[in-house]
C-alpha cells in the first residue's frame, strides 16, 4: 500500500448519472462513459484545496500522467525533507507514542507558507486543484536550487514528479491523490 498520485489537465465537467454500481454513465443513452474521465474525490478534512471542484462530480480532462510518491511512510518521510528544505522549524510531534522533533510539524503549526498546502494535505486521498497547484508549482519552481543540492537522489527525483503534476494542474486541472 501506497499513495498514488494522478495530475490531469483542463478539467470540463461533465453531465451524467450513476448505473447501480455507481459507476458514471451517459445520463441519454444509459452507456459507460467513453474517454479519458476523473471522478473527484475532495477531502473534506483540508476545505480549501479545491474549491472549483465538485466532490464526487465527474470530469473529462484533456491530458493526465501519474506517478507513485512511495509508500505512505516513505511518502512522509519525503514531506518531512521538503518541509525542511522550505526551512520549517522542527516542533515536537507525537509518532507512534514517541515524541520527535519534526520539520512537517512546524508547517502543521502554521497556516501559510511555502509548499504548506501539500505538506498538510493527506497521505493518502483527496484532489487539489488548479487555483492551488498554481500556487504549487511556483514554490517548487522558487526552491528548485535547493531541491537539486539536496543529497538524496530519491527526493530529487519525487521532487520533479510533484513539481510536474502541479505545473501541469494549474492549466484548469488537479492533482488526485489515492
Amino acid at each position: 500500500m501506497g499513495l498514488d498520485i494522478t495530475y490531469y489537465k483542463n478539467l470540463t465537467k461533465l453531465d451524467c448519472v450513476f448505473d447501480a454500481d455507481g459507476e458514471p454513465i451517459d445520463p441519454a443513452t444509459r452507456e459507460p462513459l467513453e474517454g479519458k474521465y476523473l471522478q473527484a474525490g475532495l477531502n473534506g478534512d483540508f476545505p480549501g484545496r479545491a474549491d472549483e471542484i465538485e466532490d464526487r462530480a465527474v470530469y473529462r480532462y484533456e491530458d493526465g500522467d501519474g506517478f507513485r510518491a512511495g509508500s505512505y511512510s516513505g511518502y512522509n518521510h519525503w514531506r518531512e525533507e521538503l518541509a525542511k528544505l522550505a526551512g520549517y522549524p522542527a516542533k515536537d510531534a507525537d509518532r507512534y507514542g514517541t515524541v520527535t522533533q519534526r520539520h512537517d510539524a512546524g508547517a502543521w503549526a502554521v497556516s501559510e507558507g511555502p509548499f504548506w498546502e501539500l505538506i498538510c494535505f493527506s497521505d493518502c486521498e483527496g484532489v487539489i486543484g488548479a487555483k492551488v497547484s498554481a500556487k504549487l508549482a511556483a514554490d517548487f519552481a522558487q526552491f528548485q536550487a535547493k531541491a537539486d543540492a539536496h543529497e538524496d537522489e530519491r527526493f530529487r527525483w519525487l521532487y520533479g514528479d510533484w513539481r510536474k503534476a502541479f505545473e501541469t494542474a494549474a492549466d484548469k486541472g488537479a492533482v488526485d491523490f489515492h
